[in-house]
């Protein structure tokens, strides 16, 4: 049987990784009571596409900051925010055991978080770069899952791929009242919003169905 030395857990089948904090498993591996689950969590895979969303996030405020001059204290202040939303996450999907859900509304949580920050003041680069910007990370964020978990993601978060999709079309919303100053972030979030909604239509419908009927009748 194989062993957890971090939670203390023992497991049978064949688990490379505990599922719970993802650390290697010690042992050998018994014949698992129940048959073997398809899907698995794959907290690796989560993990280096949070890094490199980080990585590339960074990379383009730099550029960005170099292609506008824009002033260095907010470049280094969005890059820091960067850093310390990578290790948040990163805590998260280590130490949690469904991270998944937690991961999806963190991000309903920091586009609230811009949006008052918006409000308080009035700062066209919230709306220019980092609620664009927190959508589109969103939406890999979701296509990844989608790619990694198939209909199981679908059928266990269908609401939050909804909001994620509207969310993603909202930067156009923006872009019409005249609150952006450079609209092509704005516009990538919404073409990829919508072309991430037409995948999910197109090779996912019926588990979206089954889940929106489950919402309503609930």
């Amino acid at each position: 049987m194989k062993r957890c030395d971090k939670c203390h857990v023992e497991f049978t089948g064949d688990l490379d990784r505990c599922p719970l904090c993802q650390a290697k498993l010690s042992g050998e591996a018994e014949p698992a009571v129940f048959p073997q689950n398809e899907v698995k969590k794959s907290g690796v895979v989560a993990l280096a596409v949070l890094a490199f969303a980080t990585g590339a996030c960074l990379l383009v405020m730099v550029f960005l900051g170099y292609l506008l001059a824009l002033p260095g204290d907010i470049v280094l202040s969005v890059c820091l925010a960067l850093v310390v939303n990578y290790l948040f996450v990163r805590n998260i999907l280590m130490h949690s055991p469904d991270f998944l859900r937690v991961v999806v509304r963190y991000f309903l949580i920091l586009l609230a978080i811009a949006a008052v920050w918006f409000l308080v003041t009035h700062n066209l680069l919230v709306t220019t770069f980092v609620i664009p910007g927190i959508c589109l990370v969103a939406l890999v964020f979701d296509t990844v899952l989608v790619a990694v978990f198939r209909g199981t993601f679908v059928s266990g978060y269908a609401k939050y791929l909804v909001f994620d999709v509207v969310v993603g079309l909202a930067p156009l919303a923006l872009v019409a009242l005249g609150l952006t100053t450079w609209n092509v972030l704005a516009l990538t979030s919404a073409l990829a919003a919508s072309v991430f909604a037409l995948g999910i239509l197109v090779f996912m419908r019926k588990q979206l169905v089954d889940e929106v009927r489950k919402l309503f009748s609930a």
